[in-house]
């Protein structure tokens, strides 16, 4: 925004004829700390959160993280210079930092396990659909030169909200089973489900808290211990965070407006950023309707394809003479490579590593993915300006090859976890072995089938009327697919 530029020394208002302008240099450096300290505070926010959610629970662990946030909204709407900008970034990281480390897993364990997918994809939708909106917004602030304390300072509305909406909302049903008592548990079961699934449910999160209850809060050593295959699930969970962020989506998100600019005016880059954060938010509904029928790994994977072929392409385009028509095909495989993202990458990997660790490891383990996710983004946020100057198709290129390690971790490392519960979980990785797996054979247990013994236990609590099944009939995609259309009924 112009006001923003003229007010930390950016750009020059054109009555101000004693300003003299920063260098490129100067504004490329503070851009990238803008985003820099923003990650820095989102890293501390995500490693110093699984404190607080494991001893005071997720809700009242979601209060504070939106104080925190609301403070460093306020001190960017209101920063008088660069400095106070800088700390407000920091704050306002940290919130997020925290919100990110928290939310998944809230929403995974209030979630029933053959919904848990299609809900955890929820809040990345409610994450883009906030970037569309102060996309929007910023078309018509970017006219006033204060426009810009309304684009930070707005956010804490949306605080506000949530704050409010916490008040109805419950305690995640896990926690209260291994920290509070069963009373408090019912009480919150009675809001995440039916009446009849009360009894069963209960009995399923005492046998997933009994070692909770027993040895208590996994210590941060116990991540690495290679009993149940924690070290394995922590690598492999930090990876992923890791390679969501090294794909360049955020250097894309963030940017788009300068990448743009090297092709558009600064009007129509800005519209061109509006129109790709459309995309963004819409293909984020595809993971709502394929989460849960067809698997973490299979999206994955064909995302990933997607996103390196769309990244190759602008690599190829941004080495060309930048040319009106060059730009359109930039943008054109920019939303190619959006709606790969946001159907795969995007929701997924934060599902996965929602719910991919024990319930005593879970916290730890969540804060210490998240963490390396927002290192991963500071570091690109704070150099890829500088990068992308240097070169713009060289950076495209690292962004592909790193999605194509991310396809490849995935393809040998993930277990499918769809429509399980922790213990087949923690069964599924006891057993997994580094393979390369056909396209029809990427899962190994497709997302709409059970194991045999949960269909059975479902059968003994009267939950289902299904057929006593022995192991060789899980294969069996017509029981499989009757069981779990039945499973979506009754839900």
């Amino acid at each position: 925004m112009t006001g923003f530029k003229e007010h930390f020394g950016w750009a020059c208002a054109s009555d101000d004829v004693d300003c003299l302008a920063k260098t490129a240099w100067e504004i490329n450096l503070e851009k990238g700390m803008i985003n820099a300290f923003f990650g820095i505070g989102a890293t501390i926010g995500a490693l110093i959160n699984p404190y607080f959610a494991d001893k005071i629970g997720r809700r009242l662990t979601l209060v504070i993280c939106n104080f925190v946030f609301m403070l460093g909204a306020s001190m960017q709407a209101a920063a008088p210079n660069i400095d106070v900008m800088w700390i407000g970034r920091i704050f306002a990281g940290m919130g997020i930092g925290m919100l990110s480390m928290v939310v998944p897993v809230y929403i995974s364990e209030c979630s029933p396990e053959h919904m848990r997918g299609r809900l955890g994809t929820l809040w990345q939708i409610a994450v883009t659909l906030g970037i569309l909106v102060a996309s929007a917004c910023n078309i018509g602030l970017q006219r006033w030169s204060q426009g810009w304390r309304i684009s930070y300072g707005g956010n804490i509305l949306f605080a506000l909200m949530l704050l409010f909406a916490l008040i109805c909302m419950p305690e995640s049903p896990r926690w209260l089973a291994a920290n509070a008592t069963e009373e408090q548990l019912i009480k919150a079961l009675k809001k995440t489900r039916y009446d009849h699934e009360l009894e069963r449910e209960m009995e399923v999160l005492r046998q997933e808290t009994e070692e909770e209850k027993r040895k208590g809060n996994a210590t941060w050593v116990e991540l690495i211990d290679t009993e149940n295959q924690m070290l394995h699930r922590i690598v492999l969970g930090m990876s992923l965070q890791l390679f969501q962020q090294l794909c360049g989506i955020n250097a894309i998100m963030f940017y788009a407006p300068d990448i743009l600019n090297k092709f558009f005016t600064q009007e129509k880059a800005v519209i061109g950023t509006f129109v790709l954060n459309i995309i963004n938010f819409l293909s984020t509904f595809i993971t709502v309707w394929a989460v849960d029928r067809f698997g973490r790994v299979k999206l994955l994977t064909s995302g990933g394809i997607i996103m390196c072929g769309a990244l190759i392409s602008n690599a190829i385009l941004s080495a060309q003479t930048q040319t009106l028509t060059i730009g359109y095909f930039v943008v054109v495989f920019s939303a190619i490579f959006i709606v790969g993202f946001a159907y795969s990458w995007g929701p997924v990997v934060w599902v996965l590593c929602s719910e991919m660790f024990p319930l005593r490891h879970r916290g730890k383990a969540t804060g210490l993915t998240t963490s390396t996710n927002w290192i991963a983004t500071t570091l690109v946020g704070a150099i890829f300006p500088a990068a992308s100057t240097a070169s713009l198709s060289g950076c495209f290129v690292f962004f592909s090859i790193m999605i194509s390690l991310g396809v490849a971790t995935v393809h040998l490392f993930q277990v499918e976890t769809a429509n399980k519960t922790i213990l087949e979980i923690d069964e599924a990785f006891a057993n997994h072995q580094p393979q390369f797996r056909l396209w029809k054979n990427v899962d190994d247990k497709q997302s709409m089938r059970m194991s045999a013994g949960t269909i059975n236990r479902l059968r003994r609590d009267n939950a289902f009327v299904v057929p006593v099944l022995d192991e060789d009939d899980v294969g069996n995609s017509n029981i499989n697919n009757q069981f779990y259309n039945r499973k979506l009924i009754h839900a």
